[in-house]
């Protein structure tokens, strides 16, 4: 036991020392804890501006993200008429080659 005991002995200016150390954290730690943690958050006329222009660009991404969606109409392909068919992009020989394969009583699968 006396072994032991002399790790926990400590001469009267190491007491000090070891006192002074935790008044030390004691007072950093109540200074840390009472500070009013909102005094350096107060929005500045340049915080507003970035938060506008922030909302600006925001706004266009939106804006240009709905722009470069394409809309997709169903269709049956197996009643397209000639107007549609050129409307749609197809040549001549492409729509009469499905008027002709509609003609067999044959059935375009559009799935």
């Amino acid at each position: 036991m006396k072994g032991l005991r002399s790790h926990f002995v400590f001469s009267r200016n190491q007491q000090n020392g070891v006192f002074l150390l935790v008044l030390i954290v004691l007072v950093l730690q109540g200074v840390y804890y009472f500070m009013d943690s909102n005094a350096g958050n107060a929005i500045s006329a340049e915080d507003e501006e970035i938060e506008r222009f922030q909302k600006q660009i925001d706004s266009i991404r939106t804006a240009k993200a709905a722009a470069d969606t394409l809309k997709i109409f169903p269709f049956n392909p197996n009643y397209i008429t000639d107007y549609r068919g050129y409307i749609l992009g197809m040549n001549l020989e492409e729509i009469d080659r499905l008027h002709k394969y509609r003609a067999g009583d044959k059935w375009v699968n559009s799935a």
